[in-house]
């Protein structure tokens, strides 16, 4: 299914035709595309915010909070880390990858809702990030650009391009015949990426965060929250530092 305009199915695979829509796809934190800042990842540093009076240094650590949200010595070990933790991808990597095991059975069943929950905190904590959201045109489709990942949630969570990757690839191969650097390389292939590349081929997948950072944006424009299935997470009983998320706290920023 190829999608026409700004309109989406949240949980559907879509594919966004980047010559006909205005994708702003973001990869990196120092990503940016028509002048506007793409530093819309979860791993992205300085954009810190609370979540019900606990700081956190970024989403990706609030997100995985939420996986190990029990009430166990170790769950709240975990979380300290992760409170103090100001590096998304390290805390992916050092913290929530080696305690596979201690994350909730039913993880699954609540983290893309928890996912929404947490970004639309960032939203309303975050003066800063609020106005990079905002600052996108009312037209951008947002989408995560996991195009050269391997993981199983890659297009899960964003969207992969194969057009893109050829061009990028067969980029790569003309620059290294020509003697440059593989830092030279990087920095031609993310300049052609967020410039002449950028109206090339489909971005295919969920795009979940894609969805929910524009679900968010649309909530800021509107004054109406994001749909948010506060049911299923008070249902889940989420505790952060062996205090229960009450959930109750509604508000849109100013």
């Amino acid at each position: 299914m190829e999608l026409l305009n700004n309109t989406f199915t949240f949980y559907d695979v879509e594919a966004y035709n980047a010559s006909t829509l205005n994708c702003f796809a973001f990869r990196r934190g120092n990503d940016e595309r028509q002048g506007l800042s793409l530093s819309l990842g979860n791993m992205v540093r300085g954009y810190a915010f609370e979540l019900q009076g606990i700081r956190f240094h970024n989403s990706e650590c609030a997100y995985i909070a939420g996986a190990f949200s029990g009430v166990t010595y170790t769950h709240i070990a975990i979380q300290r880390r992760l409170v103090a933790c100001d590096n998304g991808f390290m805390a992916k990597k050092t913290i929530s990858k080696p305690h596979e095991r201690e994350k909730r059975d039913d993880w699954e069943s609540f983290n893309v809702e928890w996912m929404k929950y947490v970004v639309w905190q960032k939203c309303l904590g975050n003066e800063d990030f609020r106005r990079l959201l905002l600052s996108l045109p009312s037209d951008a489709v947002i989408i995560e650009d996991s195009t050269f990942q391997t993981g199983r949630t890659a297009t899960k969570w964003g969207t992969r391009n194969d057009e893109l990757r050829r061009r990028l690839t067969l980029l790569k191969k003309e620059l290294k015949a020509r003697g440059l650097s593989k830092a030279a390389i990087k920095r031609e292939q993310d300049r052609m990426r967020l410039g002449e590349y950028a109206t090339v081929g489909c971005f295919v997948g969920q795009n979940l965060m894609g969805k929910i950072l524009m679900a968010c944006k649309e909530a800021l424009e509107s004054g109406i929250e994001p749909d948010i299935d506060y049911d299923l997470l008070i249902g889940k009983h989420i505790n952060i530092l062996d205090r229960e998320i009450s959930f109750n706290q509604r508000a849109i920023a100013a």
